[in-house]
């Protein structure tokens, strides 16, 4: 996996607008151990506009922002890398990333990584617009259809749980096709090998502007906390909370996630694994 050769110094983030929208005079968070370092940050381009390029090919999105800009409080560079979804947690885990643009928090996921949340959203069923399923659809509409999913998406287990209930009341079950990336989840939708697939609650309202074919519809599902990925063993998972915080404080979170025009996903503070099992 080689690196885009991308830096984005403190300085940077403070001064572009365009980037993390951060504060003048950011207070530096008191002894942070990553004063001086560059942090390796994997980060998924399809998920706009959590993180994607921008059209000058630059990295961009509302959880992009808010992680580098919290970076820039703990007074760190950033170097930008991408990867399979599946492996941002092996690779936090081993070292290989410092952390991730963006990761739902599970109690599974808690007890191998920790994560410093950062939004609250669900997930959505999105459909092509040409699709019979009605608006006000249930799960138990999806009985006998297909759903492309992300490897290791956490609603996996809510379509199987699902899948099982279409079979005992005698319906077809739920087939979950899972992918890579969201490119091919896309594409699945859209070639027809898959009936629908999920779409964030955090972009939905962005997605749906710009991609005329789709619909979202049935309920809400999966609601959750969403953060910012550090390693457990290093124990630093408390400054980057203490970094979100310190952006939430001062109206830079928010004027983020106002940009990209989601901030019903806001929460008031930021905590270290906030799933509780």
């Amino acid at each position: 996996m080689k690196p885009v050769a991308l830096f984005i110094s403190s300085l940077a983030i403070v001064a572009s607008g365009s980037s993390a929208m951060a504060a003048t005079s950011p207070t530096l968070i008191a002894n942070s151990p990553y004063v001086g370092k560059t942090l390796v940050m994997a980060i998924q381009y399809d998920w706009e506009p959590l993180s994607y390029k921008s059209d000058a090919g630059e990295p961009s999105g509302y959880f992009y922002d808010i992680a580098t800009a919290a970076a820039a409080r703990l007074g760190a560079k950033i170097e930008v890398t991408s990867g399979d979804f599946a492996a941002v947690i092996p690779a936090i885990q081993s070292g290989k990333f410092a952390l991730a643009a963006g990761l739902d928090a599970t109690a599974e996921r808690q007890s191998v990584v920790d994560i410093a949340s950062t939004v609250n959203a669900g997930y959505q069923i999105i459909v092509l617009k040409k699709s019979a399923v009605a608006e006000n659809a249930t799960l138990n509409d999806f009985c006998g259809k297909t759903i492309a999913l992300l490897a290791s998406h956490p609603s996996t287990k809510t379509f199987e749980a699902q899948s099982e209930k279409c079979v005992a009341e005698g319906k077809k079950a739920i087939t979950v096709s899972q992918f890579p990336d969201r490119g091919a989840t896309w594409l699945a939708l859209r070639s027809g090998r898959a009936d629908a697939t999920l779409g964030y609650t955090g972009e939905n309202g962005w997605l749906l502007k710009s991609q005329s074919d789709l619909k979202r519809v049935g309920p809400i599902i999966d609601t959750t906390y969403a953060g910012i990925p550090i390693s457990k063993q290093s124990g630093d998972g408390k400054y980057w909370v203490e970094a979100i915080n310190s952006l939430i404080e001062d109206g830079t979170y928010q004027k983020i996630l106002a940009k990209y025009g989601v901030p019903e996903v806001a929460i008031p503070r930021s905590q270290l694994n906030p799933v509780k099992s």
